[in-house]
């Protein structure tokens, strides 16, 4: 009967290293993900401040802040394609969809205005 007992006490030693084990590389696992959503978000960001910087050499002016700025068809389907990418990498609820949209729209125009039509469209599943 002793022996029973110190093998159960040796496996609940063991199950609690394992479980410690598994909790520490869950936490180094979810910091990895946290670290690499950071880098895409920064990507991302660098990415539209290019893409506007390249819009405003185009055009050869400065933006009015005031004034919707044209948004062309390339130019919203890669806005599009960052959105969804920062929705799945971020796990961004639904809910601040419309929200994060216009961020997005606002840091590539440098405009606060901003057309419903495009923010519907970047949302739109």
């Amino acid at each position: 009967m002793v022996g029973s007992h110190i093998d159960v006490a040796r496996a609940a030693i063991e199950a609690s290293f394992l479980l410690r084990h598994r909790s520490i590389a869950g936490n180094i696992a979810f910091r990895r993900e946290m670290d690499h959503s950071r880098r895409a978000i920064a990507q991302s960001r660098e990415l539209l401040k290019q893409l506007r910087q390249r819009q405003r050499d185009d055009n050869g002016q400065a933006w009015e802040a005031t004034d919707p700025v044209p948004v062309s068809a390339f130019d919203a389907d890669i806005l599009r394609a960052v959105f969804r990418d920062l929705v799945s990498q971020a796990n961004v609820p639904e809910c601040q969809w419309r929200d994060l949209a216009k961020s997005l729209v606002h840091e590539f125009t440098g405009c606060e205005l901003a057309e419903t039509g495009l923010i519907e469209w970047l949302i739109h599943k």
